[in-house]
């Protein structure tokens, strides 16, 4: 038998044999021992591969034996269980059937079903004239045959029809009680046969949400054989077998119709198309190990440092790891344990592989880092400058009003002093005026770069594909006039620079002529000469100062209101933002900026305000760097705050949320799981370690395990977890145990249902996975049925 699920196995638990007569009368006389080959040769037809003869009431051990000695022959069935169709009283007057499986394991007491049936208590116990057990009754029969058991409620109408309930249908018992069965999770599936009804009940459990804690399958409750899966010749009910992902074992069956994603009435658990590997081949101390793997969710368990990571890192021959001494110590750990792993996944085969850890690096608190495959959803990113312009431009204003106020009070302090001379020696000595001031080319320089710049953007504009060629041409037209005025502008520059060059001639010549000059006057000359030139450049100051006075404003904040609308491009229900981390510039803005760098309750106004006064205001001034000037200090932790506040962040969110509500790392795994599993495009193998991280067991439950199950149907996965939830209730396909036996290296693997000889993957499960024993209880543990681990 194999490990693992291949494909769907395909099952009819409801057949009925001769042993029906007591309530089938003729329909069955055909059905007998002698005519089991028109059954057998009717199922092979068909491709079944787990059937079960499910009588009345009845339960025939000669007829089940021979049927099962198919299980042995080269032919499409599998799996032949015992099974008997009970009529159980459910509630007075209300009887309903129960397709009731049973383990096949022990042949000596599926032999001993026949007699308990025959002459103990499924004799004695059983109404005849209601023709049905009572329900204590019934678990009575149950327990006294003691063998592990399916339940299966029979259902030929919809559970949604308005009409009355069919008769021995459990929708007999009332919508109320109907409704408490599947609460208690009373009955493992629902059977139906017509299939129309298939997607009345699909609605109704999209309707109802209850979508895991209904199953249905179909069962052929075939009559006659010769015209199986039908009992008439003619029939005109549709009939669609049902497909259940499982071993073709009681154990299987077991699990499947505990899970609604095990049953479909199509072939379609594993994407056939999919890029994967069926096995995985080992080395070790000499001997060949093969692993089968599944095409579907391939989980790795273990012991801590028993080499879980090592093994998927082994597998990708190591192209994820970028650290020389992990690399060399996993080739140390694998030759110390004699082990060398063969098979090696080729890198185009490859979807994505997250090591430990990284997807909480991906999301972390500077903003998102998108990987290779969350790089194609990100827009475009937002264009921080265009705002933070705005503001920049506004916060000149205030240091242009600082830089003019404490220039200012600078020339005030420097207003020379000088002794007035009261000789009257005018005749006596020359005067010199004061030097020739050059022509100031700052701002001149300052057009031209703007010039340039907007040249510059013009011309990247004009490289943008989706230009219209009207578009383009007036663009064209507007950098040539631009370019006609940075010519003018820039001849302009050169002719200042020229007449700075003849000033400083000039300048420099009185300078030097004058010296020559007071060596040869009188002392007396010298002083009146100096007196008048100090006279001089003092009115000159007094006139600029006053001049200046002017330039000293008072600063008032002038940003217009923005609103900073991030970029936004929507992927399924969520939305990939790119964002700056604040919502909008304005009046307000600058003013958190100002209450952000100085103390409390301190106001800039930039009519009164000293440099010292300044440094006084600014918190955590710089004390340390004496050269920085309280305006420099103001600019840096200005910036400092406009750099944080502008700074680009990426993230993802659901959307109905605010683009800037923050959300948990938990919650950003969660929307990162659902992103990869809706991905069809981009084919290979999902490995992941450790998925369980940083998410809540109730988002595991609720959301994640949905995530990878679909993911499982579309490609194959191999994960390494230590969580139960992410092996029992997701159901996967496939369990690898890394172990050590006798001090060797070992691997048991299969199926969660699989067992053999040697062991069995749910114990290994239960044994060696912290609540995985609860986990498997909490599944398989219903209402009175223990199932053997």
């Amino acid at each position: 038998m194999d490990k693992v699920v291949r494909k769907g196995v395909k099952i009819d638990l409801h057949i009925h044999s001769v042993y029906s007569r007591s309530k089938d009368k003729d329909k069955v006389a055909n059905n007998t021992l002698e005519n089991l080959p028109v059954l057998i040769q009717r199922l092979i037809e068909n491709e079944i591969e787990l059937c079960a003869i499910t009588d009345h009431d009845e339960f025939n051990y000669e007829i089940y034996k021979e049927l099962k000695c198919e299980e042995m022959k080269d032919n499409c069935i599998k799996k032949v269980l015992p099974g008997i169709e009970f009529s159980v009283e459910f509630a007075e007057g209300k009887v309903i059937h129960i397709v009731t499986i049973f383990d096949d394991r022990d042949d000596d007491k599926v032999k001993n079903i026949e007699q308990v049936m025959t002459n103990g208590i499924g004799k004695t116990t059983y109404k005849k004239t209601r023709g049905a057990y009572s329900k204590s009754d019934y678990f009575e029969v149950l327990n006294a045959i003691n063998i592990d058991f399916v339940m299966i409620a029979h259902q030929k109408k919809t559970v949604s029809s308005q009409h009355k309930a069919h008769a021995n249908d459990v929708m007999v018992l009332g919508k109320d009680t109907f409704n408490e069965l599947i609460f208690l999770d009373y009955f493992d599936a629902y059977e139906f046969r017509n299939k129309k009804n298939e997607i009345y009940n699909k609605a109704f459990l999209a309707d109802n949400d209850l979508g895991e804690n209904l199953r249905f399958i179909t069962g052929s409750d075939c009559h006659n054989w010769e015209y199986y899966p039908n009992t008439e010749k003619q029939e005109k009910t549709q009939f669609a077998f049902t497909y259940i992902k499982s071993l073709p074992t009681f154990k299987g069956l077991a699990m499947a119709v505990t899970d609604r994603h095990r049953i479909s009435l199509v072939d379609k658990f594993f994407n056939p198309v999919e890029k994967s590997i069926s096995e995985i081949e080992l080395d070790i101390s000499g001997n060949q190990v093969c692993v089968p793997m599944s095409k579907g969710l391939n989980v790795i368990i273990g012991d801590n440092s028993i080499g879980k990571s090592l093994f998927l890192h082994a597998i990708t021959n190591n192209t994820k790891i970028n650290d020389g001494k992990l690399k060399k110590g996993y080739e140390k750990y694998l030759e110390k344990n004699n082990t060398s792993i063969k098979t090696k996944v080729p890198e185009e085969n490859i979807f994505m592989f997250n090591q430990q850890g990284e997807i909480r690096e991906i999301f972390d608190s500077d903003g998102m880092k998108p990987n290779k495959y969350l790089t194609q959803f990100y827009p475009e990113q937002i264009n921080a400058s265009k705002y933070r312009s705005l503001v920049e431009k506004d916060l000149q204003n205030l240091y242009e009003c600082l830089e003019n106020k404490f220039d200012y009070d600078k020339k005030v302090e420097e207003l020379p002093s000088f002794n007035i001379t009261v000789d009257e020696i005018l005749d006596k000595s020359l005067t010199f005026v004061g030097t020739v001031k050059k022509i100031k080319i700052t701002e001149i320089q300052k057009l031209i770069g703007h010039f340039e710049t907007v040249i510059s953007e013009l011309k990247e504009i004009l490289c943008n594909k989706v230009l219209r060629d009207r578009d383009k041409q007036s663009i064209e037209n507007t950098v040539e006039v631009f370019g006609l005025m940075l010519e003018k502008y820039e001849e302009t520059l050169k002719s200042h620079k020229r007449e700075n060059e003849r000033i400083n001639v000039y300048n420099t010549f009185m300078t030097h002529f004058k010296q020559r000059y007071s060596k040869k006057i009188t002392d007396e000359q010298a002083v009146y000469s100096d007196f008048v030139e100090s006279k001089n450049e003092a009115i000159q100051d007094i006139c600029k100062l006053i001049e200046k006075k002017e330039t000293v404003e008072k600063y008032e904040p002038n940003v217009k209101t923005v609103v900073i609308e991030p970029e936004c491009n929507p992927v399924d229900k969520y939305k990939f933002i790119s964002k700056v981390q604040i919502e909008q510039i304005g009046q307000e803005y600058i003013e958190e900026i100002f209450r952000t760098v100085l103390k409390k309750g301190k106001v800039l106004d930039t009519g009164s305000i000293t440099e010292k006064e300044l440094k006084e205001f600014i918190k955590n001034y710089p004390s340390d760097d004496e050269s920085i000037t309280p305006l420099e200090a103001l600019k840096t932790k200005i910036n400092t705050k406009l750099d944080k506040d502008f700074k680009i962040g990426n993230t993802i969110i659901e959307e109905t949320m605010d683009v800037f509500e923050e959300v948990s790392s938990g919650f950003d795994a969660q929307m990162y799981f659902t992103l990869i599993c809706g991905e069809t495009r981009d084919k290979g193998i999902y490995l992941i370690d450790q998925p369980e991280d940083h998410i809540s067991q109730k988002a595991i439950k609720e959301k994640v395990l949905d995530q990878f199950r679909n993911m499982g149907q579309n490609r194959q996965v191999i994960m390494v977890t230590h969580n139960p939830q992410f092996i029992v209730n997701l159901d996967v396909d496939n369990v690898i145990f890394l172990c050590k036996e006798n001090g060797q290296f070992a691997i048991k693997s299969g199926a969660l249902e699989y067992e053999n000889d040697e062991y069995s993957i749910l114990q290994i499960v239960a044994d060696n996975i912290d609540g995985g024993l609860q986990t498997i209880l909490g599944r398989m543990k219903r209402y009175e049925k223990n199932i053997e681990l």
